[in-house]
């Protein structure tokens, strides 16, 4: 699964904004490291993808704008499908088509191959303090880095 676009509609500080990654291209590399100023959004664009794979939470930081209309959208390239998809802010049933059908999560959960949200945020949502946790447990580690650092590329 490759993120195009994520659609900020109501999230946060963002209404109606999009971060677009560009469309994949043929034997090049497709690594993006989204970076800006204090206070631009960062954390809160990687909370809305979060947000979008796994669900809102109902009590979520980021509604303090939206409430209970928070919506976040993404549209993704799937082997060679791309498809569009919402995220709105409900207990169940909140994976919605772009016309506002209920798509079943089971669609989602395959393109994640199966990660939990709490195994895709640990492997795959770096940001400043999951960074610094990160380096702190190899500086505590006390002359076992070697270990650690295998038994970490190993996971």
């Amino acid at each position: 699964m490759r993120l195009n676009t994520l659609h900020l509609t109501k999230y946060g500080m963002f209404t109606d904004r999009d971060l677009y990654f560009g469309e994949k291209k043929d034997r090049e590399p497709d690594f993006h490291i989204v970076y800006g100023l204090n206070e631009a959004g960062k954390s809160t664009a990687l909370a809305a993808w979060n947000d979008f794979l796994f669900g809102i939470t109902r009590g979520s930081p980021y509604g303090f704008l939206h409430s209970k209309a928070m919506e976040v959208g993404a549209k993704l390239d799937h082997g060679v499908n791309t498809v569009e998809f919402k995220r709105i802010r409900r207990m169940s049933h909140s994976l919605l088509s772009q016309q506002g059908e209920v798509i079943d999560e089971a669609i989602l959960r395959e393109m994640l191959g199966g990660f939990s949200r709490n195994d895709y945020e640990l492997l795959f949502s770096f940001n400043e303090e999951t960074l610094e946790k990160g380096g702190n447990e190899i500086l505590e580690s006390k002359g076992e880095l070697g270990r650690m650092l295998f038994s970490a590329s190993t996971a």
